[in-house]
C-alpha cells in the first residue's frame, strides 16, 4: 500500500489507526504536534518524507512514492538494517552538540539576530545553515566609545574574542554555572537569629569566590562587545539614534502585498521587532544586554558594600546582590519554545504597555479616593480596659468607630491621638469595658493603611489581586459605615473583573494574532496543524473535535483478544483506583494485605494486556512504538506491492503514543510491586503510576476524550508554557533568597531561608492565594533593616506580572486548541448562514405536537378547486398539520403583512404587532414597552433595495422629490422591470410565511374548538380579548386574537415588576431575625404583616397565570402556555410562592427551610419580565449549559485521581494537637491553660487530637474528605494552609513542625498547576468560546474581524458640532481658536494643570499639617478657577448650542463649577460632610481630563463606553441571581449560629451583609471556611427540632448552596467578564497601529470636512452637497478623481514659463502656460490608475445617491460607505450575511452605473452629430459652389438578445475598490452572470446561493475597450431601442 498516510497517530497519543471498540469515527484535533514528526522523518530524512506538519507554512499531505528510484530503496533499507551502535553513538552527540550549540546561540546571541524561533532540533537543514555568521553579523563600523576604530587591535582583539566558535557555548556554560551556583549557596538555611547576625566582608564561603571569577568573566565579555559594538551611541554618527538609512529603513513598515486588507499591527510589530535584532547596535541598545549590565553593575556594587561591612550591618542593603542574579534571566531562551513564548510576550509589550497605562491610571484614582476616604480608619482599635488586675490590652484585630460611654451608657466618639473625643460615632461601637481609641501607628507595622497615597495604592493593587481583600474591608466597615463595602466592591468589579481582563484580551488577540502571520505557535518553534477534515454532522455538535472516517482493516488474533479485553482492562483501571480509595487511618493488617494481593494481581493483569498488544503489532512489532510505517514504498513490482498491502494493514488496537504511556506504566507498576520498595515511605508517592491508569476511565465517558484532547491536545505548547513558567519563578525565587534570605524568622512558614522555601513562596504569590500573607511577613521583617519599601515593591510587582500576564498565558495556550482554523471559517460562516435562511421552522415542543389529541380528529375542510390557481399558492398537503408555527427572528423581522403591519420580534415569548411610536401616548409607555418585550431588530439579509423605492428617494414623502431624484426614481422603475431577481429571495419569504399562516388558519377553521381556551373561551368572547390585550402571546402572533394592546401591556408588566419588587424589599425587612423578634413581641401568628403581604404577591401571579391560559390557552391551543419556556419558569415560581404562602398559613411560622426558601425564586421572574435579561441568560448561560457542563464533569474525573493520591501520602498524618507544647498524639491527652488575647485571661481546656482548621476543617483520612478538600482548593482558595500543614509532617501520631517536610509540597505544587490552574482556565477558555461562538466572531476571519472592528470604531464616532465658520470679532474669535486648537498652547497648558492637579491630590496623607493643607486647598482653588476660566472661555467661542453637543463640555462645566465652589466653601467658610465630600468629588474628577487629553486613554475609556449595555446586562442578569442566592441564604443560615469566621458584619442576618458576603465568595475569599461553619449540627447547637428557633446549620444546604454558588459566581459569571471584555475590547487592539488604522487626526480631518457641507439643520448630506465633499476628502478617505498634484491650479502653476522658456517655440506658450512643460506635467499621470479612481468615484456616487434616504446621508453611513470602497474588500472583510446585502447593493450600483454610461454616451452621439452637422454646414457655407450630400447608414434593430451591457467590459466597476486589488462589481451567490433581463425561471434551488461566483475575480470585467465596441454591444442589446428613440428625437 504505497502511499498510505496515517494522519494524527503520532501526534496524539491516544490514537489509534484502527480502534477496534471505536472503528467508525475518530478524533482531530488543533493541536501543534511535533515538526519533527517520528512517522515523517524515520523512512528517510528526505524532502519527500510523509510529514503533515513540516517546515513550510501549509500541511502537505504527499504521496511516499518517489520518482527516484534509489531513493525508494534507501528508504526501504532503512527497515531491513539498522545502523551500527557506533554510529547511533555519533549521531546522539552530533545531535546533543547541535541542540547545545542551538541553546547557546539563543541564550548568549551576540549577533542579536532575532533566532526566538530557531529549533532544538533539525535533520533537514545543517546547522552553518540555519546559525548566524558572526563574523557579518558584527561588523566593525565607526569609532566606540570615541577612541576605538575599525582597525584598533585591541577592538580587533575583541572582536575575534567574540566570533570565535566556542564563545558562545562557553558564555552558555558559565551562565548555567552561575544558577547553580547560586541553587547551592542558597540551599542551605538561613533564618533570622536573635540578635542579627552580622556580616563582614565579602568572601563567607566558597561560592562567594566562584561567582567573583564568573562576573569577572561577564564583566571582561560585556566590555568587549562594548568595545565591538559601543555602549549607548552609534559609532557613526555619536548619537543616541542609528544612521538615517537605518532609521528610515527600520521606522517604514514593510510594504504590503496590493492585495491585503487593513493589516494586523502584530504583523507589523513582528516585522519590525525582527529587522530591530538583526542589526549590531550599541551595546545599551539590546534588551537583555541592558539586563546583563544591571546584573554585572549590582554584583560589583554588592561586592563593595560587602568588602565595606556595609550590605549586612545594622541595616541590609542586599537589593544589588539580588539584581545580580538576574544574569540568570538568559535562561529563560534556553530552549526554543520558552524563546518563542519570550518573543511573543515581547510582541505584545505595547499593547500591554498602553493597557498598563489605562489600569495604573485607573488604580491612582481609586487611591486618590482612598486616602480622601479612609485616611486614620485603620488606626482605631479597641482597647480592653484594665480590669482584674490584667493590665490594659490592644485588641489590634478590633476596628472600631466609637464605644459605650461607661457613665451615660449612650454611644461616644472614638478618642484621637490627642486625647480628644471625636464628635459622631460610626462602624463598630465597642461595648462596656472597652475605649475606641486611635493609635499612632497602622496595623502590620504601618503597612495596611490609607493613610498615604503609596499605601493606598498598595491596597487597591490587593483588591485588584481579588485576594486577602476582604479582612481589609471589613475593617473599614468596623471603623467606618458598612456602606464603605461599596469602595471595595466597586474596586473589585472594575478593576479585577473589568480592566485586568484586558490584559486576557491583549494576550490571546495578540498570540493568536501570531499565529495567523508566522503559521507557527505563539508558545514553540514548530509549525501548527491544519485540520485536514471538518465534520458538520450532528455529532460534531456533541464534540470537541472534527472527526473522520477510518478504514476496516484485518486484524490478528492477538488484535482481536485485545479488542474484546479492552473493557475489562478499563474496569480494572477503575477497580484499581476503587481499592486504593478504601483506605483509611485505621485500616488493619489484614486489609492491607488483601489490597497488595489485588494490586499485584492487577498490575500482572495490564502486563499480560502490554504484551499482547505487542503481539498484536507482529510482525511489524517496531510498529507498536511508533518507529515507522507499516509499508514499504519502494514497491516497484506486484509481489512488493502485495507484501507492502499485507505489512501496511493496521493492527487492533491503540496506537504508539498510548503504547507507549501504558508500557511504561505497567513497568513502573510493576517496579514498585517489588518488596522492598513496597514497604519504603516512598511506595505511597509511586502509587501515581498505578492511578494515573484511571485515564482510560475518562476517556471512556461520553464527551471527555474529545474535551481532554482539547485541553491537553497541544501538550507541546502546554510543556512549553510550564517550563516558562518554572523558570520564570525558579528566577524570581533567585532573586528574592538573595535579597530576603537570613531577614526571617524560622517560625514562618515562608522564610524565605533556603531556594526551595523561596520558590515556594513566589508560587504562592503567583496563584495570589494568601499573597498578603508573604507580602505583610516580608515588608515587616524588613522594617528594622530598612528594606521594607523595596520588599513590598519586589512582592507587588512579582504578583502584578505572575498573576496578570503569566497566568493568563495559559489561557491563550488552551485557546490554541479551541480556535477554529482558519480554513474552516467561513466553511461554519455558510452553514450557519443555510440554517438561518434555508432551513425549515422547526417546533419546539415536540412532545406536545405528540400528545395533542387534535392530530388524531379527522377535520372536514370545505374543498376548493384549484386547478385555476398559480402552482405556488397551493399549500402542500403532506406537511403536518399541527406544528409549532414561531417563526424564527431572522424570518419574521422586517416582513410585512398586509393589515397588520410590521412583525415584531419580542424574544422566546413570541411576536408582538405595530410596536411603533405611533401608537402610543407618552415615551413612558414606549421605554416600558421596549423594557418588557424588547426592540423590533430587521435581520432579514435579502431586504430587497427595489422595494418601496419611493419613500427611499423622498417621492412620497409630501416634502416633494428635486429632479435628480424622480430621473433616479425612473431609472430604478427600469431596472426593476428588466432585472428584478433580487426580490426573489424577498418574496419567497412571504410565501413561505404566508404558507405557514394560511396552514394554520386553515387547520383552526376546521377545528373551531382547536383555539378556544378550555373549549369555553372563543376569539370573540370579551373577557378573553381583554386578557390577551394584557399579556404577550407564546408560540408566535396570535392569527385570530386580539393583539397586546401598547397601553395595558406595559401598565401590567409594571405591576408584575412592582410586585416582585416589593417582595424582595419585604423579604429584605422581615428576615428571619425580624419574624424571630415579632414572634416574641407579638406572639406567633398566621395573619402578621408580612405574612399578609406574601399571600398578596402569591394571589397577583395567580392571577397573571390566570389571565395568561384565558387569553391563549395552557396546553393544546395555538398559542399555548406552556409553548414558552419563560412561562414555565413562570409558573414553576408561582407554584413555589403558592406553597409557601399555604404552608405559612397552615403552619405558623412556616413549614420548614425548605418551604421558606421558596420565597427566592420571587427574584428570577426579574429575568422573565424584562426582555434583555432574558435574552443575556438565554445566550450566556443556557446556550453554553451542556459545555460548562461538560467541563464540571472533566474536573471532578481529573480530581478524583489526586484525591486518592493524597490520600495514600497524608492519610492519618496531618493531625495536630491543639497544645502545640506536646510531643504527640500520645502526650495530647488531659486539660491545659489557653488565653483570649495574648498571655492575658487564661482557661483551661481539654487536649484534642484532631484534624487541623487553619482556615477551614479538612483531613486526608478518607477519599470522601480527600476528594472535600481537593474540590476546595481547586479554586486556589486554602491551598496554602493545606500545603503548609503538609510540609510540618514530622510523622505518624507525632505534633508537626514548620518546614519539616518542605518535600511534600511538590505534591500541592503539581495538583495546583496541573489541576488548579488548568481546570480554572478550562473554564475561562470554553465560556470564551461559548460567547464568541454565540456573537460568531469565533468563525470570524481575520479581515471579517478586522472590519467589525473598524464599524465598532465608525459606530462611536460623532460629528463635530462647532460652528461652521470662525466668529469675526476679534475677542469671541480668540476664544473659539482656544476651544477647536487640539495642539496649541492654551491646550497644552491645561493638560501640564491638570497634570499637576492630580499630584497635589497624591500629596494627601493622614497626618495633621494645618498649613500644607490650606496650601493644597488654595492650589484646587486656583486649578479650579483656572479650570472654570477654560470653560468660560470656550463656551464662549463655541456658544452654547456647539458647546453642550460634546458631552466633555457638558462634563466640564458641572465639575469646573462644583469644584470650585466647594473649595471656595472649604476654605473659606463653614463646612459640613457633605460639602466636603462634595469637595473630593469634584476634585477626582477633575482628573478623569487626562483620558480625554491622552490618545490611547481616550480610545480606551470610549471603547468602554460603547461596551456598556452588554456589561450592564451581564451585571443586571448577575444582581439577579445575587438576589436569588442571597435570599437562599438569608432564610437557611440567618439563625445559625456563628463560628470561626462570623462576626458582627460577617453573617447571614440581613440581606445586605449577605449579598456583600456572596460577592467575596464570588473572588473566592474564604468561601470554604464559612461552608464549614454553616454545617454545623447538633451537638455543637441548640434546638434542631424547632428549625424556626435553632442556631443550627445544616450540612446538605451548607453544601449544596456554598458550592453551587462557586460553580455559577466564580467559575461561570466571573469567566463570562472575562469573554465580554474579551470580545467588546478586542478591535481596539484590531484597528490600533495598522498601517491603515483611522487615526484621531484623520477622523478629525473628516469631521471638519463633514461640518462644511453637512446640513446643520438635520446633520444629513444632501445629494447636492455630495460632489463637493468628496472633492475635499483627504487621506484615506480620499475620493477625488484625479490626485491634489494633478488639480487644474497645481497643473496650471507648474506649468507656467520660466527663465529657460525664453527658449522654448513662441507657439508653444499660449496664454501664460508653457505647452512644454504642461505636456510634461500630463505625462506623469497615471492613465490607468485615474480610470480605476474614476470607477471608484463613480460608484461611491451613485451608492450615494441611493442610500440618501430622500433627505440626505448620515455621518456614520457615510463612514460605511467610504470603508467600503476605499478601506476593505467586501469578499473578504464581510460576513456571508452581509456579503449578500453587499452583493445586491452592488448590482443595483452596477445598473445605476451602466445606465449612466448609456446615458452619457447616448449623449455624446447626439453631440458628435450635432457638432458634425455643424462642421458640414460651415463647409457648406465656404464652398457653396460645390454640392454635397451626406447619409448615414443605420444599423439595423438587432433581435431580441440576452447580452448585457457588462458584458461588454469596463473599467470602473469593482465594488468595494482597494488600491490594488479590484473584484467583479456584481459578485453574488447566484449562478450565472447578472443580466439586466429577469430570468423567467424560479430558483427553487437555494444551494446555487453559495456557488463559486461569490469569489469570482472582477478583474474579467474591468478591461477598457475602445469605445466603438462599447457602442456595438450597446447597439445589439435593449439599449439599442433607447439608441433609436434617441436619434428620432434628433431629426425632430
Amino acid at each position: 500500500m504505497a502511499g498510505v498516510v496515517h494522519v494524527g497517530g503520532d501526534d496524539d497519543p491516544f490514537y489509534s489507526p484502527h480502534d477496534p471498540w471505536n472503528s467508525n469515527v475518530t478524533m482531530l484535533r488543533y493541536g501543534t504536534p511535533p515538526a519533527d514528526d517520528p512517522s515523517s522523518s524515520l523512512a528517510a530524512p528526505s524532502s519527500s518524507a510523509v510529514s503533515l506538519y513540516a517546515d513550510d507554512d501549509q500541511v502537505r499531505l504527499t504521496n511516499t512514492t518517489d520518482d527516484n528510484p534509489g531513493a525508494a530503496r534507501r528508504r526501504t533499507l532503512r527497515y531491513s538494517a539498522s545502523p551500527s551502535p557506533l554510529k547511533k553513538t555519533g549521531t546522539a552527540i552530533k545531535h546533543v552538540s547541535q541542540n547545545f550549540r542551538r541553546a547557546s546561540v539563543r541564550v548568549v546571541n551576540l549577533a542579536s539576530a532575532g533566532l526566538e524561533r530557531l529549533p532544538d532540533v533539525d535533520d533537514k537543514k545543517d546547522l552553518d545553515e540555519t546559525l548566524p555568521e558572526l563574523a557579518q553579523s558584527l561588523p566593525l563600523r565607526g569609532r566606540t566609545l570615541g577612541f576605538l576604530g575599525p582597525t584598533n587591535p585591541f577592538r580587533m582583539a575583541c572582536f575575534n574574542f567574540l566570533v570565535h566558535p566556542w564563545t558562545e557555548p562557553v558564555v552558555l556554560l558559565l551562565i548555567i554555572l552561575n544558577a547553580v551556583i547560586l541553587t547551592i549557596q542558597s540551599s542551605r538555611s538561613l533564618t533570622l537569629t536573635d540578635p542579627p547576625t552580622v556580616y563582614s566582608g565579602y568572601f563567607q564561603s566558597w561560592e562567594d569566590l566562584a561567582l567573583l571569577i564568573l562576573f569577572v568573566f561577564f564583566t571582561l565579555e560585556a566590555c568587549a562587545r562594548i568595545c565591538v559594538s559601543g555602549l549607548l551611541f552609534d559609532p557613526e554618527g555619536h548619537t543616541l539614534a542609528l544612521p538615517t538609512g537605518a532609521v528610515e529603513k527600520l521606522a517604514s513598515p514593510p510594504e504590503k502585498p496590493p492585495n491585503e486588507p487593513i493589516s494586523l499591527p502584530f504583523r507589523l510589530s513582528i516585522a519590525a521587532s525582527s529587522a530591530l535584532t538583526r542589526r549590531n547596535a550599541p551595546y545599551l541598545r539590546h534588551s537583555w544586554s541592558r539586563i546583563d549590565f544591571i546584573a554585572i553593575l549590582a554584583f560589583w556594587a554588592s561586592f563593595a558594600l560587602a568588602t565595606a561591612g556595609i550590605e549586612r550591618s545594622t541595616h541590609h542593603i542586599r537589593i544589588f546582590r539580588a539584581l545580580s542574579a538576574l544574569r540568570t534571566a538568559r535562561l529563560l531562551t534556553i530552549t526554543s519554545g520558552t524563546a518563542a513564548i519570550l518573543h511573543s510576550l515581547k510582541t505584545a509589550q505595547p499593547l500591554l504597555a498602553s493597557v498598563a497605562y489605562f489600569v495604573v491610571f485607573a488604580m491612582v484614582l481609586f487611591s486618590i479616593i482612598g486616602v480622601q476616604t479612609f485616611k486614620g480608619s485603620l488606626r482605631r482599635t479597641c482597647v480592653l480596659n484594665a480590669v482584674n488586675g490584667e493590665a490594659e490590652l490592644v485588641l489590634d484585630t478590633q476596628f472600631c468607630g466609637g464605644h459605650l460611654d461607661p457613665v451615660f451608657l449612650n454611644k461616644t466618639g472614638y478618642t484621637t491621638i490627642a486625647g480628644t473625643t471625636f464628635p459622631d460615632h460610626k462602624g463598630y461601637i465597642c461595648p462596656l469595658g472597652q475605649t475606641c481609641r486611635e493609635a499612632r501607628t497602622n496595623p502590620l507595622e504601618g503597612v495596611e493603611s490609607f493613610d498615604t497615597i503609596y499605601f493606598s495604592a498598595l491596597q487597591v493593587v490587593i483588591v485588584a489581586s481579588a485576594n486577602g481583600w476582604t479582612p481589609l474591608m471589613y475593617s473599614i466597615i468596623d471603623s467606618e459605615y458598612f456602606v464603605s463595602s461599596l469602595f471595595f466592591i466597586i474596586c473589585l468589579i472594575v478593576l479585577n473583573f473589568w480592566l485586568i481582563n484586558l490584559f486576557v484580551a491583549v494576550i490571546t488577540n495578540t498570540f493568536s494574532a501570531i499565529r495567523a502571520e508566522t503559521k507557527k505557535s505563539a508558545f514553540g518553534a514548530r509549525n501548527l496543524s491544519s485540520p485536514l477534515a471538518v465534520n458538520d454532522s450532528d455529532e460534531d455538535d456533541d464534540g470537541w473535535a472534527p472527526r473522520h472516517q477510518k478504514p476496516h482493516m484485518k486484524a490478528n488474533p492477538f488484535a482481536v483478544i485485545v479488542a474484546y479485553t479492552r473493557w475489562l482492562f478499563v474496569i480494572l483501571a477503575l477497580a484499581s483506583l476503587a481499592l486504593q480509595a478504601t483506605r483509611t487511618p485505621t485500616i488493619t493488617p489484614q486489609q492491607e494485605h488483601i489490597l497488595y494481593v489485588a494490586e499485584l494481581a492487577i498490575t500482572i493483569a495490564f502486563d499480560v494486556e502490554i504484551l499482547l498488544r505487542i503481539l498484536a503489532a507482529l510482525p511489524d512489532w517496531r510498529a507498536f512504538f511508533g518507529f515507522g510505517f507499516s509499508f514499504s514504498s519502494a514497491a516497484n513490482d506486484k509481489g512488493v506491492a502485495d507484501n507492502a498491502s499485507t505489512i501496511a494493514a493496521p493492527r487492533r488496537g491503540p496506537g504508539p503514543g498510548q503504547n507507549w504511556l501504558d508500557a511504561s506504566l505497567a513497568v513502573a507498576c510493576s517496579v514498585i510491586q517489588i518488596p522492598a520498595i513496597q514497604e519504603s515511605s516512598v511506595y505511597p508517592w509511586f502509587t501515581i503510576f498505578q492511578l494515573m491508569r484511571f485515564y482510560r476511565v475518562i476517556l471512556v465517558v461520553p464527551r471527555m476524550k474529545p474535551l481532554l484532547l482539547s485541553v491537553f491536545g497541544n501538550m507541546y505548547g502546554l510543556a512549553n508554557m510550564t517550563l516558562f513558567l518554572f523558570l520564570v519563578n525558579y528566577i524570581a525565587a533567585l532573586i528574592a533568597v538573595q535579597f530576603l534570605r537570613g531577614d526571617l524568622k524560622a517560625d514562618q512558614a515562608m522564610n524565605f531561608g533556603t531556594l526551595y522555601n523561596a520558590f515556594l513562596a513566589v508560587y504562592q504569590v503567583f496563584s495570589s492565594e494568601n499573597w498578603t500573607d508573604v507580602l505583610y511577613s516580608t515588608a515587616g521583617a524588613e522594617t528594622v533593616f530598612g528594606q521594607s519599601a523595596i520588599a513590598v515593591l519586589f512582592i507587588s510587582g512579582w504578583m502584578l506580572f505572575a498573576n496578570f500576564i503569566v497566568l493568563q498565558m495559559f489561557i491563550a495556550v488552551i485557546n490554541e486548541n479551541f480556535d477554529v482554523a482558519e480554513e474552516a471559517k467561513r466553511g461554519k460562516q455558510a452553514t450557519n448562514y443555510w440554517n438561518e435562511t434555508a432551513a425549515p421552522t422547526a417546533g419546539h415542543v415536540a412532545w406536545m405536537r405528540k400528545l395533542n389529541p387534535y392530530r388524531w380528529i379527522r377535520a372536514r375542510p370545505v374543498e376548493v378547486k384549484v386547478e385555476a390557481l398559480p402552482a405556488n399558492l397551493v399549500l402542500p398537503m403532506q406537511k403536518s398539520l399541527v406544528t409549532d408555527y414561531s417563526v424564527p427572528k431572522a424570518h419574521l423581522a422586517g416582513v410585512e403583512v398586509p393589515g397588520e403591519g410590521r412583525v415584531g420580534i419580542l424574544g422566546a415569548g413570541g411576536g408582538t404587532a405595530r410596536t411603533g411610536k405611533s401608537h402610543f401616548t407618552s415615551r413612558s409607555l414606549t421605554a416600558l414597552q421596549k423594557l418588557f418585550a424588547g426592540e423590533d431588530k430587521d435581520d432579514i439579509p435579502m431586504s430587497t433595495l427595489r422595494h418601496a423605492r419611493t419613500d427611499t428617494l423622498g417621492g412620497g414623502s409630501g416634502l416633494g422629490g428635486d429632479s435628480q431624484d424622480e430621473e433616479t426614481e425612473r431609472h430604478l422603475e427600469l431596472l426593476a422591470a428588466v432585472r428584478n431577481e433580487g426580490a426573489t429571495t424577498h418574496e419567497e419569504l412571504n410565501d413561505a410565511f404566508y404558507e405557514r399562516r394560511a396552514q394554520k388558519a386553515d387547520f383552526i377553521r376546521d377545528h373551531p374548538s382547536y383555539d378556544k381556551t378550555f373549549w369555553i373561551f372563543s376569539q370573540k368572547n370579551p373577557l378573553r380579548k381583554f386578557c390577551q390585550k394584557l399579556v404577550q402571546p407564546a408560540g408566535g402572533q396570535r392569527l385570530f386574537g386580539t393583539t397586546q394592546s401598547p397601553t395595558l401591556y406595559p401598565l401590567f408588566q409594571m405591576l408584575l415588576l412592582s410586585v416582585v419588587i416589593a417582595g424582595i424589599v419585604v423579604e429584605s425587612v422581615a428576615n428571619p431575625v425580624y419574624r424571630r423578634q415579632y414572634v416574641q413581641d407579638h406572639g406567633l401568628s398566621r395573619y402578621a404583616w408580612y405574612d399578609i403581604c406574601e399571600s398578596a404577591f402569591g394571589l397577583v401571579f395567580f392571577a397573571e397565570f390566570v389571565v395568561k391560559i384565558i387569553a391563549d390557552g395552557f396546553l393544546f391551543t395555538p398559542n399555548a402556555y406552556v409553548k414558552s419556556i419563560w412561562n414555565l419558569l413562570d409558573m414553576v415560581i408561582m407554584i413555589g410562592l403558592l406553597v409557601n404562602v399555604t404552608t405559612g398559613l397552615i403552619f405558623a411560622g412556616g413549614l420548614s427551610r425548605f418551604t421558606r426558601s421558596l420565597k427566592a425564586l420571587r427574584a428570577l421572574r426579574l429575568i422573565t419580565l424584562i426582555d434583555r435579561m432574558r435574552t443575556t441568560f438565554e445566550s450566556l448561560i443556557i446556550l453554553g449549559a451542556l459545555r460548562i457542563m461538560d467541563a464540571a464533569i472533566l474536573a471532578i474525573l481529573y480530581i478524583i485521581p489526586y484525591a486518592v493520591w493524597g490520600l495514600n501520602i497524608f492519610n492519618g498524618k496531618m493531625n495536630v494537637c491543639n497544645d502545640d507544647t506536646v510531643g504527640g498524639a500520645t502526650t495530647c491527652l488531659n486539660e491545659f491553660t489557653t488565653t483570649v488575647y495574648g498571655d492575658s485571661f487564661g482557661f483551661v481546656v481539654p487536649r484534642v487530637w484532631d484534624n487541623p482548621a487553619p482556615s477551614t476543617v479538612f483531613s486526608f483520612d478518607s477519599f470522601r474528605s480527600s476528594l472535600l478538600i481537593l474540590f476546595e482548593i481547586v479554586s486556589l482558595e486554602g491551598w496554602i494552609d493545606v500545603m503548609n500543614i503538609a510540609t510540618s509532617i514530622t510523622g505518624d501520631n507525632s505534633q508537626p513542625e514548620t518546614n519539616t517536610a518542605q518535600i511534600n509540597a511538590i505534591f500541592f505544587l503539581v495538583y495546583n498547576l496541573l489541576g488548579a490552574v488548568v481546570i480554572l482556565t478550562l473554564f475561562v477558555s470554553i465560556i470564551i468560546g461559548n460567547f464568541s461562538s454565540r456573537t460568531g466572531s469565533a468563525f470570524l476571519t481575520a479581515a471579517q474581524r478586522e472590519w467589525i472592528d473598524l464599524q465598532k470604531l465608525f459606530k462611536r464616532q460623532r460629528p463635530s458640532k462647532r460652528p461652521r465658520s470662525r466668529p469675526l470679532w476679534s475677542v469671541r474669535g480668540w476664544c473659539y481658536d482656544r476651544a477647536v486648537n487640539k495642539n496649541g498652547w492654551w491646550h497644552r497648558g491645561m493638560s501640564v494643570v491638570f497634570v499637576v492637579h492630580i499630584i497635589a491630590l497624591m500629596t494627601q496623607t493622614f497626618s495633621a499639617q494645618h498649613v500644607v493643607d490650606e496650601l493644597r486647598n488654595d492650589f484646587f482653588l486656583i486649578s479650579a478657577s483656572i479650570y472654570v476660566i477654560d470653560v468660560v472661555v470656550r463656551l464662549f467661542g463655541l456658544g452654547w448650542l456647539s458647546f453642550k453637543a460634546n458631552g466633555w463640555n457638558v462634563f466640564d462645566l458641572v465639575v469646573a463649577g462644583g469644584s470650585f465652589i466647594t473649595t471656595l466653601i472649604v476654605r473659606f467658610g463653614s463646612f459640613g460632610f457633605v460639602t466636603q465630600q462634595l469637595q473630593k468629588l469634584f476634585l477626582v474628577c477633575i482628573a478623569f481630563k487626562l483620558v480625554e487629553r491622552t490618545n490611547s486613554l481616550n480610545k480606551l475609556f470610549k471603547t468602554a463606553v460603547a461596551s456598556l449595555p452588554i456589561i450592564a446586562n451581564l451585571i443586571g442578569l448577575w444582581a439577579i441571581l445575587f438576589i436569588f442566592f442571597g435570599i437562599l441564604f438569608l432564610e437557611v443560615f440567618a439563625l445559625t449560629k456563628w463560628h470561626s469566621g462570623e462576626n458582627r458584619s460577617q453573617n447571614f442576618s440581613s440581606l445586605g451583609r449577605a449579598l456583600v458576603m456572596l460577592t467575596f465568595f464570588t473572588s473566592g475569599e474564604g468561601w470554604n471556611q464559612y461552608m464549614h461553619d454553616y454545617a454545623t449540627v447538633y451537638p455543637r447547637c441548640t434546638n434542631p427540632e424547632q428549625e424556626e428557633n435553632s442556631d443550627c446549620g445544616s450540612i446538605g444546604w451548607a453544601f449544596t448552596l456554598f458550592i453551587a454558588w462557586n460553580l455559577l459566581s466564580m467559575y461561570i459569571f466571573v469567566n463570562l467578564f472575562t469573554g465580554v471584555v474579551v470580545e467588546n475590547f478586542s478591535y481596539v487592539f484590531q484597528v490600533s497601529g495598522g498601517s491603515k488604522s483611522i487615526t484621531r487626526a484623520q477622523m478629525r480631518s473628516f469631521k471638519t470636512v463633514w461640518a462644511e457641507f453637512a446640513n446643520p439643520k438635520t446633520g444629513l448630506l444632501e445629494r447636492s452637497s455630495f460632489v463637493p465633499f468628496f472633492g475635499k476628502l483627504s487621506g484615506v478617505f480620499e475620493a477625488r478623481i484625479y490626485p491634489t498634484e494633478f488639480s487644474i491650479p497645481n497643473i496650471l502653476a507648474k506649468s507656467k514659463p520660466s527663465g529657460d522658456s525664453q527658449y522654448t517655440t513662441p507657439g508653444r506658450i499660449v496664454d501664460g502656460v508653457d505647452l512644454n512643460k504642461l505636456e510634461k506635467v500630463l505625462k506623469e499621470i497615471d492613465y490607468p490608475a485615474i480610470r480605476k479612481r474614476r470607477a471608484i468615484y463613480t460608484r461611491l456616487y451613485h451608492e450615494a445617491s441611493i442610500s440618501h434616504q430622500g433627505r440626505g446621508i448620515s455621518f456614520t453611513d457615510m463612514l460605511f460607505l467610504l470603508a467600503h470602497h476605499k478601506l476593505i474588500v467586501d469578499r473578504d472583510a464581510l460576513v456571508l450575511k452581509d456579503l449578500v446585502v453587499r452583493t445586491e447593493t452592488n448590482k443595483l450600483v452596477t445598473d445605476l452605473v451602466n445606465l449612466d454610461r448609456v446615458r452619457s454616451l447616448l449623449k455624446t452621439i447626439s453631440h458628435r452629430r450635432r457638432f458634425r452637422k455643424y462642421q458640414q454646414q460651415r463647409l457648406m457655407a465656404l464652398e457653396p459652389d460645390i454640392p454635397s450630400i451626406v447619409v448615414d447608414a443605420m444599423p439595423a434593430t438587432p433581435p431580441s438578445t440576452t447580452r448585457d451591457i457588462a458584458s461588454a467590459g469596463y473599467g470602473s466597476a469593482p465594488s468595494s475598490p482597494t488600491p490594488g486589488r479590484y473584484f467583479l462589481p456584481d459578485v453574488s451567490l447566484s449562478s450565472g452572470t447578472p443580466r439586466l433581463q429577469r430570468s423567467h425561471k424560479h430558483r427553487s434551488d437555494n444551494s446555487s446561493m453559495l456557488s463559486s461566483d461569490i469569489v469570482r475575480s472582477r478583474e474579467s470585467s474591468i478591461s477598457i475597450d475602445d469605445p466603438q465596441q462599447i457602442l456595438h454591444a450597446m447597439e445589439t442589446s435593449i439599449w439599442g431601442d433607447l439608441m433609436l428613440e434617441a436619434e428620432e428625437e434628433e431629426k425632430r
